[in-house]
């Protein structure tokens, strides 16, 4: 740890440090809808609440009832496991807005749906700890477009708000930027609108000189100053310091009745180029990728006598979607591999059809994090047949044998 070719720490003082003191305080966790629920989470996540604790606060006012949602590049009904869960929460809000640079799933439930801009209709900033650099605006906002940080700052005007948001994004830079020694001049002078802090050579060791905790005192920072294995803080919040494994709540070991119907392992997720369902209504997407192909290993393919691009059909306890096979080694024996971002409202009809979350399950979640398991869920795969269809002969044609 932190020695010459080993797990390193990047310094302190190699960092750029922005400046925060214009964010506007939440209420405290305490007063959230996750007060109480995976305090890990919002330790490290700014004391926000988890996102899985919303369905019970719309329909069942657990803690209490949450009346409105802003959904902003997002689309929770093709991003979380049951979509039929959320789906009913939708229609117990009393406002839903979704704010995108195209329709989803979530904006056929919205009340108001408000265009956004790409990134580059609009100026902003990336900061990589070391290096911040300026994004310009290449073209003026298309149609009736705008940033979300536009949408946002104008309803705080309209609310009486306006004072505690930055009027526009230079504004905003500018404020990001303060007490840091850069400036927006700066970066626009850098011929890739980039401003690095000169590293320091790295130094080892750096625990034993304060240079690894905020308060400058020797040690790791850790509520113990040491490198824990046994983590002090998951003792504090009230779970097992050390690592334990559990089966999972899903698998042939814990579920051993229900592998007799659903013995594969399924693991869900992107793929390559793909991002979520961002890409679904881009034409070379969908000559590349016109149906969502669940990945499974030869010898299963074999087993029940699939082929690549074969339609197959992938079930879970939860219920089922229709993809295509892709046969490949790149999968092993007893697992499969679906794709997420199917269910939405753009795209080939495969793709709206195929919900990958349909066979997810929000009540299998990890109990620090609250993450939903996204893998290790027992499945299905099927090659679907055609359905016979009976045809009746017009009888006026006589006997055709």
């Amino acid at each position: 740890m932190d020695v010459e070719g080993g797990r390193c720490f990047v310094p302190h003082e190699n960092q750029i440090h922005l400046n925060k003191d214009h964010q506007i305080a939440s209420p405290g966790f305490d007063r959230s809808i996750g007060a109480g629920h995976f305090p890990v989470y919002a330790h490290f996540c700014g004391g926000e609440p988890h996102a899985n604790r919303l369905p019970k606060s719309i329909l069942e006012g657990d803690p209490y009832k949450i009346h409105g949602l802003f959904i902003l590049g997002a689309s929770i009904l093709t991003a979380w496991p049951n979509p039929i869960l959320w789906q009913k929460a939708f229609d117990a809000l009393d406002f839903l807005v979704s704010i995108d640079l195209q329709l989803t799933r979530d904006a056929a439930w919205a009340d108001i749906v408000l265009p956004a801009t790409t990134a580059f209709e609009q100026s902003s900033y990336c900061f990589y700890g070391n290096a911040v650099r300026l994004r310009e605006k290449m073209i003026e906002p298309v149609g009736q477009s705008k940033p979300c940080f536009t949408i946002l700052t104008e309803l705080a005007q309209k609310l009486g708000y306006g004072e505690k948001f930055p009027a526009n994004e230079t504004h905003l830079l500018d404020l990001v930027l303060k007490d840091t020694g850069i400036t927006r001049a700066d970066m626009e002078q850098d011929e890739r609108l980039t401003v690095r802090k000169p590293a320091e050579p790295m130094t080892y060791r750096k625990w034993e000189t304060g240079h690894l905790r905020t308060d400058g005192k020797p040690g790791f920072e850790t509520p113990s100053g040491k490198f824990e294995i046994k983590s002090q803080l998951l003792e504090e919040m009230g779970y097992e310091g050390l690592p334990k494994y559990e089966e999972s709540f899903e698998t042939p070991v814990s579920q051993p009745l229900l592998a007799n119907r659903f013995p594969l392992i399924l693991g869900t997720g992107p793929f390559k180029p793909d991002m979520k369902s961002c890409l679904r209504a881009i034409p070379d997407f969908i000559e590349k990728y016109p149906d969502p192909m669940v990945q499974m290993n030869p010898q299963d393919a074999a087993d029940r006598q699939i082929e690549t691009g074969d339609t197959v059909v992938v079930k879970t306890p939860r219920g089922f979607v229709e993809m295509r096979a892709d046969v490949t080694e790149n999968v092993m024996k007893g697992f499969v591999y679906a794709p997420v971002g199917g269910g939405g409202p753009l795209g080939p009809e495969s793709w709206r059809k195929a919900n990958v979350n349909v066979l997810t399950d929000l009540e299998q979640f990890d109990p620090i994090s609250g993450f939903p398991v996204y893998k290790t869920l027992m499945c299905q795969v099927k090659k679907k047949h055609r359905r016979r269809t009976i045809v009746v002969q017009d009888p006026s044609l006589g006997c055709v044998g």
